[in-house]
């Protein structure tokens, strides 16, 4: 076929978009703090670091980007002198002190294939099937002598958290203490550092402990996961667009933020509708772009729901509902009074949703205003309420938490009334986000 005179352009046929896991170092864009805390703060050091984060904020991504020889020379390192142990502790079903060290030292003995001695240690204490801080931290001895050091990187660290059939809180208490000792006592402390991924901050799952046998205490940096930043969103884009020749996907960028909130996950999942859309001439899946984006991601919107406290889950069936008025029917009225007020005494809840990625922070006029970070999410809660088998209402005790004025209370027991009667706002909300494939629509004609 002769296609010298083709007008038709060559799409490129691979998705520059991915998701459904970890990407690879190589795709791995912004979160230069974070990375500078892990090779500049905590690694040299031999310290601890603990990054907390939503699902889908990319904490398994960063743990693979530093475990990589690759980025460890562009940093400035040498790979060699770091017995890098990675892996995922709910790959150890079920969780077990015995199962997470024994993973450990099998890791540690792949990565040591050069030293017989540590080799022949090892081999001995996994025959034994006992794991005392003591022969650990021989162990750590002999990686010193070695003249190179351990570096845990333990993803999804949650799973020590939570007592199973084969793993009792006294048991935890006990693991967590032993952790505590081999990571921060001792000579042999200096041959270990540890970065752990989690969901929440570590010191609000698992047992009640003291400071002296907590192993978070004054001995971890603490960080949170956030969502990217619009300039890293930009960086991103660019380079996918100079190098995949899309370069109509830097229109989209802003609608694409709308509907993730800056979850690099959900970033990959709409870039990747539309790209598909695009390569496919896929008309469907243009038009119903809100359907197939909140399809798709489902499991985000009610894992980050269901994560949420009561108190949380209340304020944002609150923040959802006053922001209807405008978004639906207009011949309903949708009106809350005096909605800044209410939040202004919400601040630690607040700022719990914003760190989560869940909601987001905009200063108008001095006055701090809290918005969900997805228009998807939002729309996710409302649905959620306008669904309800029974016309829902707010407990007693969720009025109490927001400390409602009796007119406020009228107000928002109308709007949540006429909501579920209805049932027009999700529709509309759906309309906040279909914008976003018809634009896509006229670009692709």
């Amino acid at each position: 076929m002769n296609t010298e005179n083709d007008p038709t352009p060559q799409r490129p046929q691979i998705n520059p978009f991915y998701f459904g896991g970890a990407v690879s170092p190589d795709k791995f864009v912004g979160r230069k703090s974070y990375i500078n805390a892990a090779f500049l703060d905590v690694i040299p050091n031999r310290t601890c670091l603990a990054i907390q984060g939503s699902s889908g904020m990319g904490k398994s991504s960063l743990l693979q980007y530093i475990s990589s020889a690759e980025i460890w020379q562009n940093q400035g390192f040498d790979p060699s002198e770091a017995l890098i142990i990675f892996f995922n502790c709910f790959q150890i079903q079920p969780f077990t002190p015995v199962g997470f060290w024994e993973t450990v030292l099998n890791s540690l003995k792949n990565e040591a294939k050069d030293n017989q001695v540590l080799q022949s240690a090892i081999a001995q204490i996994l025959l034994q099937g006992t794991y005392s801080v003591n022969e650990l931290r021989s162990l750590l001895a002999q990686v010193g002598k070695d003249k190179k050091f351990v570096l845990l990187l333990l993803d999804d660290f949650d799973a020590a958290l939570y007592t199973n059939p084969s793993y009792s809180e006294d048991e935890m208490r006990s693991f967590l203490s032993q952790f505590r000792v081999l990571a921060n006592d001792g000579q042999e402390a200096k041959y270990l550092s540890v970065i752990v991924t989690c969901l929440k901050r570590l010191s609000d799952m698992g047992p009640n402990l003291t400071p002296g046998t907590s192993p978070w205490h004054n001995h971890y940096l603490q960080r949170y996961l956030q969502s990217l930043k619009d300039k890293e969103v930009s960086q991103w884009f660019q380079k996918l667009s100079e190098k995949h020749s899309i370069q109509w996907i830097l229109n989209f960028q802003a609608g694409i933020q709308e509907v993730s909130g800056g979850n690099p996950a959900l970033i990959q999942n709409a870039g990747s509708l539309l790209y598909r859309a695009w390569r496919d001439r896929d008309l469907e899946t243009v038009l119903d772009f809100a359907i197939e984006f909140e399809r798709a991601n489902r499991q985000y919107f009610s894992v980050a729901w269901n994560q949420s406290t009561d108190e949380e889950k209340t304020l944002l069936k609150f923040i959802a509902l006053s922001r209807l008025e405008g978004r639906v029917n207009r011949q309903r009225q949708y009106t809350l009074d005096g909605v800044d007020i209410i939040l202004s005494k919400k601040d630690r809840e607040l700022r719990e949703l914003e760190e989560r990625g869940i909601l987001r922070r905009c200063d108008d006029d001095d006055q701090q205003i809290y918005e969900f970070a997805s228009s998807v999410m939002e729309w996710w809660v409302i649905k959620e309420l306008e669904n309800s088998e029974k016309e829902p209402q707010f407990a007693e005790r969720e009025l109490i938490f927001l400390n409602l004025s009796s007119k406020q209370v009228k107000q928002m027991t109308t709007i949540t009334k006429q909501m579920w009667q209805y049932k027009d706002a999700a529709q509309s909300v759906a309309g906040w986000v279909v914008k976003l494939g018809s634009t896509f629509f006229k670009g692709f004609l």
